[in-house]
């Protein structure tokens, strides 16, 4: 058999893209309550949001192409958007100093944490986030690199 023989990845369609960014939002509920105590607004990149979007999309069909695998699970969903937001830093600060990659670390934080949590209430398990885990991870986020394999053990282990 020859490689030409092989399916080839497609491109999404842009209704397939606004389809998967409806799943993207659902880890984005919430979001704006984290920054009402803000005094300044927030922007993104569109054209990151998709990239990200696609990017998680194709790791979904590398995981049914390679392992077998239907779908990801939330888990690792919500690890592969954290993981992105944090390469690309899509989200930035408007009329302000503040630096964005503090910005894309909360967000990819508050993405990680919400997708534990959805994880864990749709199969009646818990969360075991230790108390000082939150400020170690947003340190964590800011200053250290992190590969979408780690993030996707890291949640698992933190969801008994």
């Amino acid at each position: 058999m020859n490689i030409e023989d092989y399916p080839k990845y497609e491109k999404t369609t842009d209704y397939q893209k606004k389809e998967m960014a409806k799943s993207f939002s659902r880890y984005l509920a919430g979001l704006a309550d984290l920054f009402k105590s803000e005094s300044t607004s927030i922007s993104y990149c569109e054209g990151s949001l998709f990239d990200i979007i696609e990017l998680v999309w194709k790791r979904k069909v590398y995981f049914q192409v390679f392992h077998n695998v239907n779908g990801l699970n939330e888990l690792k969903e919500a690890s592969l958007y954290c993981f992105w937001v944090l390469k690309l830093q899509p989200f930035l600060w408007l009329s302000t100093d503040k630096p964005n990659y503090q910005l894309n670390a909360k967000i990819a934080l508050f993405i990680f944490t919400s997708g534990l949590h959805f994880f864990a209430t749709q199969k009646g398990k818990k969360v075991n986030l230790p108390s000082n885990a939150i400020q170690n991870l947003y340190y964590s986020f800011r200053y250290r690199d992190w590969s979408k394999e780690a993030l996707m053990d890291l949640a698992e282990s933190l969801v008994s």
